[in-house]
This record gives structure tokens, C-alpha cells and sequence, in this order.
């Protein structure tokens, strides 16, 4: 179980980075705002930003170590599916069959 204190600083980083993401979309929407008032006939400029910005703000969610909370929520990303799983297998391995091949019969 975690503390009061972990729990407030997980609550904390999570407001954060809902604060990027909210500043992330804001700036990449005006950003294309300016590129179709002034300059839309030539290249998309904003991607560059765009892309730079988002792999800054999953960098900086993986620092924040956010990631697990949205993991938890993703059902094969969860320990207990990974252990399932494993012992899914670890079952299955029992009931394996040896295949004979045509050539296996030959000698």
C-alpha cells in the first residue's frame, strides 16, 4: 500500500502532465493556425514540432513514471496477465506432441 505522500507525489506528477499535454495540444493547434493563415501552400512545417514536442512529452510521462498508471489500465501490459499467461503456457507445455515426419518413417 502506498502512503499518503507517494500517492499526493503520483497525483501531482499526473496534474503535470496533464498540464503539458493541455499546453502540447494549444501550442501544435496555434501552430497550424499560423501555417494555413500564412503559409499553406508549401511544405507542413508544424509536423517537425508537432513530432519533437510529443516524443519530448512521452519522454518527460516516463520520467514522471506515469507510464504505470496508464499501463494498469491496458490489460496485457498488467504483471497478473504476464503471470497468467505464464502459467497458460507453462500448462500447454505438458500436452506438446511430437510431430513425425515422412522422413522420420523411412528409417
Amino acid at each position: 500500500m502506498l502512503s499518503e505522500e507517494e500517492v499526493r507525489k503520483k497525483v501531482r506528477a499526473l496534474r503535470r502532465l496533464y498540464i503539458d499535454t493541455t499546453t502540447f495540444v494549444v501550442m501544435n493547434i496555434a501552430l497550424i493556425l499560423i501555417w494555413l493563415t500564412f503559409d499553406s501552400s508549401s511544405i507542413f512545417w508544424p509536423k517537425y514540432v508537432i513530432l519533437i514536442s510529443a516524443i519530448a512529452l512521452i519522454f518527460r510521462a516516463y520520467r514522471m513514471n506515469i507510464f504505470p498508471l496508464f499501463c494498469n489500465r491496458i490489460p496485457f501490459l498488467t504483471k497478473e496477465w504476464e503471470d497468467k499467461k505464464v502459467k497458460e503456457m507453462m500448462g500447454h507445455h505438458d500436452v506438446q506432441k511430437k510431430v513425425t515426419l515422412a522422413r522420420d518413417k523411412k528409417r
